[in-house]
């Protein structure tokens, strides 16, 4: 093969390449929720997930071990099929489901799971599968259960059940983006359209990663895709993290 011919090869490549970063990218609507024992009530929360599920999004739930023995699981379930609730027991692979999930929700974060995960006590796998989360760079939302705004309630009570602010603070030095449960829904929509894109490529060159938005923070790609040295360097230098499928 002369060197014009693979001159020529490699211009219809880049060409290809160009047509597919510059064509409409799908986000992925996977959406990981882990639910503990908390003291909010159910509804609200179902509501958001049922807004979000009316967008698109694919939602799988992991009940705490604690959770199911202490919150009335019939709306959870008349809500998700049963295919889509995993309990914390027989959760195999954490590495794995994390990395399906470019978001992943806490919908109502009780004092002794935030003080666990705050303090790196990572000894149950829904600890786990948030912390692993957290260190691969996924986005996690979290909204606190017990509101500030709660009155007419026994101070005791209140105090023992509100979060620690060295413990907020430390999970949002950790990354954990806190939200309040009527912002669940629009955060999620938020974090869908500002950063994480889907991209079906054999070569993943540095023209795909200059063609993408300012705002995106993560590409999934899909195996077995070849990243080039220079896409890697690119991505590195905007802060994208490169995530297989």
């Amino acid at each position: 093969m002369t060197p014009e011919q693979i001159a020529q090869i490699e211009k219809i490549v880049e060409r290809v390449l160009q047509e597919h970063a510059s064509s409409p990218q799908q986000t992925e609507k996977q959406l990981l929720a882990v639910l503990g024992a908390t003291q909010l009530p159910l509804d609200p929360i179902l509501q958001q997930f049922q807004i979000c599920m009316q967008e698109g999004w694919n939602f799988r739930i992991i009940l705490s071990e604690l959770a199911t023995k202490v919150l009335n699981l019939d709306p959870i379930y008349s809500t998700f099929s049963e295919d889509n609730i995993l309990l914390e027991n027989s959760i195999t692979d954490i590495p794995v489901i994390v990395e399906n999930y470019s978001q992943i929700v806490l919908p109502a974060l009780s004092y002794p799971m935030a003080g666990k995960l705050a303090m790196k006590l990572v000894d149950t796998p829904c600890t786990y599968l948030v912390y692993h989360a957290l260190c691969c760079g996924k986005r996690v939302l979290a909204a606190a259960d017990v509101s500030t705004k709660r009155k007419n309630e026994d101070k005791t009570i209140l105090s023992l059940d509100r979060i620690e602010p060295d413990h907020v603070n430390a999970l949002s030095e950790f990354g954990v983006k806190w939200i309040t449960v009527d912002q669940i829904a629009e955060s999620i929509r938020e974090g869908d359209s500002l950063t994480h894109v889907n991209v079906d490529v054999p070569i993943i060159s540095a023209t795909v990663i200059e063609n993408l938005a300012d705002n995106v923070q993560e590409l999934v790609y899909s195996k077995p895709a070849i990243i080039t040295p220079l896409a890697r360097d690119h991505a590195q230098k905007r802060g994208i993290r490169l995530t297989p499928k």
